[in-house]
């Protein structure tokens, strides 16, 4: 996997790329995240969990995004993407929103619709936070295991 990662990050273009990415995504989740009021409202604990999950997103989602994209561009088929590639985008999308405004989920989740759901949960969605990092973290390890493998499904 490390062979593959080096390999992946040996070309200009996609370090410069990533930069650009993890760039992008610290200015949005720190222009959105209040972490006074993180300390205030939820203690020290939930909020070193907080940001250490969304650093987590921040890095490696781009990291994910320019793998999948170096994938899907080598061997050219939509048929290399596989589930464990769509969760991944899945939760890394749901991870990086749920990174940029954790102090605000009262107001997305009313846009949603989903606030007795917030109800239910009772760290303010971290559980979720941390689901989708996990299933993130999978999903780049698979991808950067098989980066030079196409399979074919019979």
């Amino acid at each position: 996997m490390l062979k593959n990662l080096t390999h992946l990050l040996n070309s200009v273009q996609r370090i410069l790329v990533y930069i650009i990415l993890v760039g992008l995504s610290f200015a949005l989740w720190y222009s959105t995240t209040d972490i006074e009021i993180m300390f205030g409202n939820y203690g020290k604990l939930h909020t070193y969990t907080d940001i250490s999950l969304s650093v987590i997103m921040i890095v490696g989602f781009p990291l994910f995004l320019i793998a999948v994209l170096y994938k899907s561009l080598k061997y050219w088929k939509r048929a290399d993407i596989n589930w464990k590639t769509g969760t991944g985008m899945i939760w890394g999308i749901i991870g990086t929103i749920i990174s940029g405004a954790s102090c605000c989920w009262a107001t997305l989740a009313a846009s949603f619709g989903l606030l007795p759901l917030m109800s239910f949960l009772p760290y303010s969605w971290l559980e979720i936070k941390i689901i989708g990092t996990i299933w993130l973290l999978y999903a780049l390890w698979d991808i950067l295991s098989n980066l030079e493998t196409c399979k074919i499904h019979k």
